[in-house]
């Protein structure tokens, strides 16, 4: 089930919608913030896992383990 980003062609709000098709119309998306059915879905950058945090969390609990 994919998370979509959408602007809102009324209000100018973005906002995001689980889309249960990928056949779903921009027409059927209804607009939170004013409940108009005038939304444009938007090309969002990709998501990639994991933080920098978390990989310097994982260096600094072998720092510990004797390992050279």
């Amino acid at each position: 089930m994919p998370l979509f980003e959408f602007k809102c062609r009324n209000c100018g709000k973005v906002f995001e919608e689980l889309v249960f098709s990928s056949r779903v119309s921009e027409d059927e998306i209804i607009c939170p913030h004013c409940g108009m059915t005038r939304a444009e879905k938007l090309i969002s950058a990709p998501s990639i896992g994991g933080t920098a945090d978390k990989a310097a969390g994982s260096a600094h609990s072998c720092a510990g383990s004797g390992f050279s």
